[in-house]
């Protein structure tokens, strides 16, 4: 017996609206957006024929006398940057070896031979266990490496020796094949990638230019190749178009109502706001949490969700609303990453709230001027220090640090407030995930998760979470 068509195409209807119940992907969400104010101005890009390493001081160095021992030391950094008083040179902690230099910025690091008494002062408080275990001084079994300081976001590239090209794939492109990085050569322009931008030049020691429009011969890169790990960042390649539709898929997170979590927002000092420019919003200043001012209101965007509260100290409550105003905060600020949460619903008999966050939360961007995944905004944020308290915002580009790698994932400075990554492509943080590290006064390097300390002027407990 045949069925009634007309009855075959309402069962299909059907079957459909409950296929699409099941999934419950938000419909905003469901497509990857492309995503404007993003900046693709090149960085500073320091190019060495030898090995070399790069310290990263967020701005001119901020000092701090340690008392009672005739030392300060640099806050905005993630090197044990110390600074002798009375002589003048500079001491940095470099592993378990001490490096000098009578000026920070002379790249003129040598072997120490002696340390200032100072440091003895140093060893037996437990604020600088670092320092402890490399005083007395020892003896280094070799010359260091060049270090180059900056106060701004670089990319350093380290060729060994010479450049040696390589051709890869049949399409005229050569490769550098003497180093880590993504540099490569075509009809004479090198070309190289960082963050998911390309940057291009005729002389990798000169001027660097934002790239475009990509030759295609990029998109003939083997995939078997150890340089295919860029085709996600060349436009039209399928490893573009997987990159971007895996950064759209939504991730959901749900708080309770009610009660709420109990979360305790750290300040340094009292509740401090600074305008966010183009909104007529506040953002707090003196905390590493994204609080959030709007018509004396306060909100709170924390691993993927939002709270609320009449005061900046809470306490917090999930929130069942969130003012449009601030989806206008721009690329600009450090909290444009809150942007990308929303609410998506909330139930009162299930006493639960539903809020979705996209890839733009965690600083990877689907780009209209590149058509392809980008990660972070482009856009260098200053980090926030008063006193011995420090924390910065992710930076776009990464950056050699004392260990040789992307965002060492030993931080040795004062308050620090960062996300590691381990990879160029590995850029799943935000300002508040749980992948953060905090540290207390001094470098302590006692990272605990799920809770924050501020210096110890302050109360060690602030920010627990219960």
């Amino acid at each position: 017996m045949s069925m009634d068509p007309r009855k075959i195409v309402i069962l299909a209807c059907a079957c459909l609206i409950g296929l699409l119940s099941i999934l419950s992907v938000p419909t905003h969400v469901m497509a990857q957006q492309a995503v404007s104010q993003l900046n693709f101005h090149p960085p500073r890009i320091v190019v060495s024929n030898r090995p070399m390493r790069l310290m990263l001081i967020d701005g001119p160095p901020a000092m701090v006398e340690i008392p009672a021992t005739g030392i300060e030391f640099v806050v905005n950094t993630d090197w044990d940057v110390f600074h002798d008083l009375a002589s003048g040179s500079w001491f940095i902690l470099d592993r378990e070896t001490w490096l000098t230099s009578n000026m920070l910025t002379s790249g003129d690091w040598r072997n120490a031979t002696e340390l200032p008494r100072g440091f003895l002062t140093l060893q037996v408080s437990s604020d600088w266990p670092q320092v402890a275990a490399a005083v007395p001084l020892k003896t280094p079994t070799s010359n260091p490496d060049p270090i180059t300081i900056s106060y701004e976001p670089t990319e350093l590239i380290v060729i060994d020796g010479d450049m040696q090209l390589e051709t890869i794939g049949g399409g005229g492109l050569e490769y550098v094949s003497n180093t880590d990085s993504d540099l490569f050569r075509y009809e004479g322009r090198f070309y190289y990638l960082a963050a998911g931008r390309w940057f291009s030049t005729k002389d990798v020691k000169r001027k660097w230019y934002t790239v475009k429009d990509l030759p295609r011969a990029f998109a003939e890169i083997p995939i078997n190749h150890p340089r295919s790990r860029v085709l996600a960042s060349v436009p039209g390649t399928e490893e573009a178009r997987l990159a971007a539709e895996k950064a759209a898929v939504p991730k959901v997170t749900e708080v309770v109502l009610g009660s709420g979590p109990g979360l305790l927002v750290p300040w340094f000092g009292e509740p401090s706001f600074v305008p966010i420019e183009g909104t007529e919003l506040q953002r707090g200043e003196n905390t590493p949490f994204q609080v959030i001012r709007h018509n004396n209101f306060h909100y709170l965007c924390h691993e993927g969700a939002w709270y609320s509260a009449s005061s900046p100290t809470g306490p917090w409550r999930a929130a069942l609303e969130i003012p449009e105003a601030i989806y206008t905060i721009p690329a600009t600020d450090p909290a444009f990453n809150v942007t990308f949460v929303k609410l998506e619903s909330f139930d009162d008999s299930s006493g639960q709230a539903a809020y979705v966050s996209t890839s733009g939360y965690y600083s990877a961007y689907y780009s209209g001027y590149t058509n392809t995944i980008v990660y972070g905004t482009g856009w260098y944020y200053p980090g926030f220090y008063h006193g011995s308290a420090y924390w910065r915002y992710p930076h776009t580009y990464g950056y050699w640090g004392p260990w040789g790698a992307y965002y060492p994932h030993y931080y040795h400075s004062s308050e620090t407030y960062d996300v590691p990554r381990t990879e160029e492509k590995d850029w799943a943080w935000d300002l508040e995930g749980g992948k953060k590290r905090v540290y207390s006064y001094g470098p302590q390097n006692n990272y605990v998760g799920g809770k924050y300390y501020m210096p110890k002027s302050e109360n060690d407990r602030a920010g627990k979470r219960e």
